[in-house]
């Protein structure tokens, strides 16, 4: 129980007004939502959660070389499907 007080301090502090890039290696890689009306890829509920949150989030197909800019990256490597 003392390490859930600290642990939850510190993923709050990850998600106040964060600066965030989302990874979409695969961006063909989609699946249709049908709350969404649409076809979505990977991160869009991940996006769609840190915008709610007020977090600046930035997104694409290409790693950028400088990282520093970012408090957090989200790496997503596409869904599994049969």
């Amino acid at each position: 129980m003392r390490l859930l007080v600290p642990l939850l301090l510190m993923l709050s502090g990850l998600c106040l007004a964060s600066n965030v890039y989302i990874f979409n290696y695969d961006q063909e890689d989609l699946i249709y939502d049908p709350v969404v009306g649409d076809s979505i890829d990977t991160g869009y509920w991940i996006e769609q959660t840190l915008l709610s949150l007020g977090d600046t989030v930035d997104s694409g197909a290409t790693l950028p070389s400088d990282l520093s800019s970012y408090d957090a990256v989200f790496m997503m490597m596409g869904m599994y499907t049969c």
